[in-house]
């Protein structure tokens, strides 16, 4: 696919996503505590490594899909980078997209986005708490080597009949739960579906070239919770969810896309003195496909790549507190098929007749045995200190894992903070477009791509003197055996089968500082954050063996927003929101020159040359959101109404750059222009 096609086919599929498009640019650790402490006050709570919040908070958010989701919140976080502006993709404290897990209630969602990458798969009406920990991982936290994205679901009420209905510019869902037993037998049950296939018609004839749009979007969420006798309880859970997209380019090129989840768990709690026993068990399928059909000189050929990802896994732990220690431990065992790159390909010319090679089966099968413990000691919220080990077999490998956390405040408003993290990652992502799609090929470790590494150092201070709380401290990040994909920027290659040649493996170093402070006093709050990071990368078979600077090495960053009531009464409540962010552009390689190779016609062909990798930053990303909101609680009904302008300046963000080959000459893509957004929300 020439390079002005591949430009048309990301903004054919960008633009199913908004009709707007069309005029626009181109664990256990948590504390009792802190759970009583959030059902009083929803702003995050902040530790060493770690940042918690809950639904409303995160819901409050201005997002181009007309409400906020974690992703979203996170991206608000110093030490965190993103990819293409507006999307979920996520490059925290110099690692990979793929260094990073997303779980719900312990288990793994490998494709976390919806409307190619704009927003999650899990709804907040879904998701009731989000940890977010960048350090000082816990003993039952693994395979990740940047951060975990820790969510939880809203419990099941057993007493009393709730439900849910909302609606906003992309998403129509709802939520009932029912007690099906009283005070015995819950039942929750949740969905959302998109009307962006209907949207996609209203583009048909206004967009040049592009017909045939379409797309479909779902998810579901059903829980059931049973109380067995005095503090046990079990619960199962089923979640799916479906992305699928297709377009036309004239009569000559046919493609569709898509991926799909399907997580079904259960778990068993036991809490009685001071014990708590757990065990759980899961199965979780994520599949990915890409396709496309695409005539040339009158002969059809048709690429086809396929990904799947299916892991069984089995947990148990206990946990054991005695005053101010905390003794815990456990055992998981994971159990995962992969069958990355699958082919097919029908081909021919004009001088041979076509030929189909059959579908490649790549699949290869890992097994992963975890033993892990931790203890922790903590003395009246004024000093903390907690170290965690992991011990993991996978196939031929055997690796130990640590973590430590040190958290004293010898002052009320100061204190000192410190976290090590010695770190493995077993699952090697292949990624691709850096916008959160959930296409990226996922591969086990093996004898020529080891499992990745880390080790990171992390020391700062906090505090909170008068109205304002404030955190500051430096990072320090080493990391080994990290992929390179060569063909990431090739969606449609039959000779992605053989992924194994494109893949080099390397190391990297990033290093930063994080500033974080919060203003709260009556109607008014104030937060923002400000990073300051170098990262690079270094692989044998890039650059000359030189290092060069990571793809997402953007060295400042900084988010401020703010919040203000302007009323506030027993059933009602209204105000306005803003969010700005300033963040430096990314890196791209480009050509620095030309040379031309003479014909015998006397004319020439002129080719690029290309120099040093990411040898180019990309202009500054800026972005300005402002919000409106009303909430007025009645006897049995609240209602809430959100209005939002995303972008509000329709600053033309840079994505990516790419070649015009009929003009001749580089261009810059933007993705998200202004996009006005609305959400209602009706709860009873």
């Amino acid at each position: 696919m020439d390079n002005k096609i591949i430009r048309v086919f990301f903004l054919g599929l960008l633009l199913v996503a908004s009709p707007v498009f069309a005029s626009a640019q181109q664990t256990n650790e948590l504390r009792d505590t802190i759970r009583a402490a959030l059902k009083e006050d929803v702003r995050p709570v902040r530790s060493a490594g770690t940042v918690l919040a809950r639904a409303p908070q995160i819901r409050a958010m201005v997002s181009p899909m007309g409400e906020g989701d974690y992703f979203k919140f996170i991206q608000t976080l110093p030490g965190v980078a993103t990819g293409a502006d507006g999307t979920s993709a996520l490059y925290i404290r110099g690692g990979n997209l793929g260094s990073n897990v997303v779980s719900l209630d312990g288990v793994p969602v490998y494709a976390g986005s919806h409307l190619l990458g704009l927003m999650s798969v899990l709804s907040n009406d879904v998701v009731s708490e989000t940890i977010f920990r960048v350090g000082g991982f816990t003993s039952d936290e693994g395979n990740l080597t940047a951060s975990h994205i820790r969510l939880r679901s809203t419990p099941v009420d057993i007493m009393s009949f709730h439900a849910v209905a909302d609606v906003n510019n992309f998403m129509a869902g709802t939520l009932v739960n029912v007690p099906v037993v009283k005070d015995r037998i819950g039942l929750m049950a949740a969905g959302r579906w998109s009307p962006v296939g209907w949207e996609a018609k209203l583009l048909e004839g206004r967009l040049k070239g592009i017909q045939d749009v379409g797309a479909s979007v779902h998810d579901l969420y059903g829980k059931v919770h049973v109380r067995l006798w005095k503090g046990s309880s079990l619960e199962g859970s089923y979640f799916q969810s479906g992305d699928e997209y297709h377009f036309s380019y004239h009569d000559s090129m046919k493609d569709r896309l898509g991926w799909k989840n399907r997580i079904a768990s259960a778990r068993w709690e036991w809490r009685f003195w001071k014990m708590h026993l757990s065990a759980s068990a899961y199965s979780d399928l994520k599949t990915s496909n890409q396709s496309q059909e695409k005539t040339a000189r009158g002969v059809e050929n048709t690429f086809i790549i396929r990904d799947s990802l299916q892991e069984n896994g089995l947990d148990g732990s206990a946990v054991l507190c005695l005053g101010g220690w905390t003794l815990s431990g456990g055992y998981s065992l994971r159990r995962a098929g992969f069958n990355p790159g699958s082919s097919m390909s029908y081909a021919g010319s004009v001088l041979s007749e076509g030929r189909e090679i059959p579908i490649v089966d790549n699949r290869m099968d890992a097994e992963t045995k975890t033993w892990h413990a931790q203890v922790s000691y903590e003395q009246q919220d004024r000093f903390t200190a907690r170290a965690a080990w992991r011990h993991n077999t996978h196939g031929s490998f055997t690796d130990n894992e640590y973590s430590a956390l040190f958290r004293w405040q010898p002052f009320s408003w100061l204190g000192f903070e410190a976290t090590y993290d010695d770190r493995v990652q077993y699952y090697h992502t292949l990624e691709g477009i850096p916008v959160g799609w959930a296409l990226d090929m996922v591969v086990p470790s093996d004898k020529q791509r080891p499992p990745e590494k880390m080790r990171q150092y992390y020391a700062g201070l906090f505090g909170e003197l008068f109205d304002l709380t404030f955190g500051i401290g430096g990072y320090w990040k080493e990391m080994d055996n990290l992929v390179h994909f060569a063909d990431a920027g090739s969606l449609f290659r039959a000779s992605l089968a053989d992924w194994r040649s494109s893949v080099c493996v390397g190391d990297g170093l990033s290093y930063g500082l994080e500033i974080s402070y919060r203003y709260s006093r009556d109607r008014l709050s104030v937060q923002g954050a400000y990073t300051l990071s170098k990262t690079d990368r270094h692989f044998e078979r890039l650059n000359e063996g030189n290092r060069f600077p990571a793809k997402f090495d953007r060295r400042h960053i900084l988010n401020l927003s703010s919040d203000y009531i302007l009323q506030k009464k027993a059933n009602r409540e209204m105000g306005v929101s803003t969010f700005v962010t300033l963040q430096s552009g990314c890196w791209e390689t480009v050509p620095a020159g030309q040379y031309g190779i003479p014909l015998l016609d006397k004319e020439r062909i002129w080719l690029d040359i290309y120099g040093a990798t990411n040898n180019y930053r990309m202009p500054m990303v800026f972005r300005w959101d402002a919000g409106w909101y009303r909430k007025v609680r009645g006897e049995r009904v609240s209602r809430e109404l959100r209005l939002g302008i995303y972008n509000l300046t329709n600053r033309h963000n840079p994505f990516m750059i790419t070649y015009d080959a009929e003009e001749k000459e580089w261009k810059q893509i933007s993705l998200l222009p202004i996009m006005p957004s609305i959400s209602y929300r009706l709860e009873w």
